[in-house]
């Protein structure tokens, strides 16, 4: 059976014999997972963690691959259930105590992630090996181990982009910014997704947003598309975009298979990478996920669920819409979207229906693309 064995520091914030102590240490990731559980609410009534978000998890792991100076030095909470033995009391308060524990298969793990399943996923996932600083709570009772959940999930606030500004004072900024860029953080608020968009390196629209950041002949997507994009995936109301990394990682999962399907609408030539383009379908694409997500059948903060519903959703439109003549030469309107916006559903209707997939789209001539879309006469057969 494995054994654990860990030096630790001791720290009692209350003299009462019912508050908990604290133990700080650090061990490996994966080494942690082997004796602590991740017990899931919609796995268990009453479990302390949310489900699972493979974008927090990817996103921590890309952080640690991007930059080898990132480092995460926040603790993840556990409880510790230890029995007689298994921990040494310092013997002098500036000494370490020790931790000494086995843990059967298939018995219950005496430990419990109270807060950091997402930074314990997504570490193990980049190193099993990696250290991850640790706060374990011991002396906790059921009803302890839910206060200390809630309290330290319902009372954290995000840094203000202010405060991160004052913070680059005291540094180089140019520098500060490189390596903020790996965390999906901007110092400059007015900037807001569009430069995180443009700069990350798994964004699918890197290197190509129309700003002075950006090689001239790179400039194709205009940045309002972006914002008005995120901001209508926002406008969703979907708990799981609070976070950037699950919004951001939503929004580029999108692009990302529409790049890869339609490639040949890749270039600065495309309708489709115009602004009214990239918004209309992201908005289009953005309604048919969460409706899935709203009935149940998608997880919406998991990248490959996504990537498989949009090649679903893609293989019942046709990329021509986008590259035949159009009956105006300005769509970017209120009602101009919306026709768009109409047109895409009444393409997956015809298409799904076995029609030509350009009937009763009022956008584009159908005569003109009947014309073009006949095949020619087979050749007369060789004898």
């Amino acid at each position: 059976m494995p054994r654990f064995d860990y030096e630790c520091l001791v720290s009692r914030q209350r003299n009462n014999a019912g508050a908990p102590t604290f133990l700080l240490f650090h061990a490996p990731a994966g080494e942690v997972l082997q004796w602590a559980a991740i017990k899931r609410l919609e796995e268990e009534t009453g479990a302390p963690q949310r489900k699972t978000s493979p974008a927090k998890v990817n996103a921590i792991r890309r952080f640690l691959d991007t930059d080898d100076r990132n480092t995460i030095p926040t603790s993840v909470v556990v409880t510790l259930d230890l029995r007689n033995g298994e921990f040494t009391e310092p013997i002098a308060p500036s000494s370490v105590g020790r931790i000494g524990f086995e843990w059967n298969e298939g018995t219950p793990k005496p430990g419990l992630v109270i807060d950091g399943q997402h930074r314990l996923y997504g570490i193990e996932e980049f190193n099993r090996d990696t250290q991850v600083n640790l706060v374990a709570i011991t002396g906790a009772d059921d009803m302890e181990k839910a206060f200390q959940f809630l309290v330290i999930n319902n009372k954290a606030s995000k840094v203000s982009q202010d405060h991160i500004r004052a913070l680059a004072l005291q540094y180089d900024v140019g520098a500060l910014k490189e390596r903020l860029k790996t965390a999906r953080l901007n110092l400059d608020p007015n900037v807001g997704y569009v430069g995180i968009v443009n700069e990350g390196e798994d964004s699918p629209f890197r290197q190509m947003i129309a700003w002075p950041l950006t090689p001239e002949a790179n400039r194709i997507v205009t940045p309002s598309a972006i914002e008005a994009s995120i901001t209508y995936i926002q406008q969703k109301r979907v708990k799981d975009f609070d976070s950037d990394d699950v919004l951001l990682e939503f929004f580029y999962t999108i692009w990302r298979r529409i790049h890869v399907l339609w490639p040949d609408l890749w270039t600065p030539e495309s309708r489709l990478l115009t602004k009214v383009g990239v918004i209309c379908m992201t908005q289009y694409l953005t309604d048919a996920l969460t409706s899935s997500y709203d009935l149940g059948h998608l997880d919406i903060s998991d990248p490959e669920q996504i990537a498989t519903l949009v090649d679903a959703i893609l293989a019942n439109q046709e990329r021509k819409f986008w590259r035949v003549p159009w009956t105006s030469t300005s769509y970017d309107t209120k009602v101009g979207r919306a026709l768009i916006a109409q047109s895409l559903t009444q393409i997956a209707r015809n298409v799904r229906a076995g029609s030509p997939w350009f009937e009763d789209i009022e956008m584009v001539d159908a005569t003109e693309i009947e014309a073009d879309e006949v095949e020619p006469p087979a050749p007369p057969a060789q004898l």
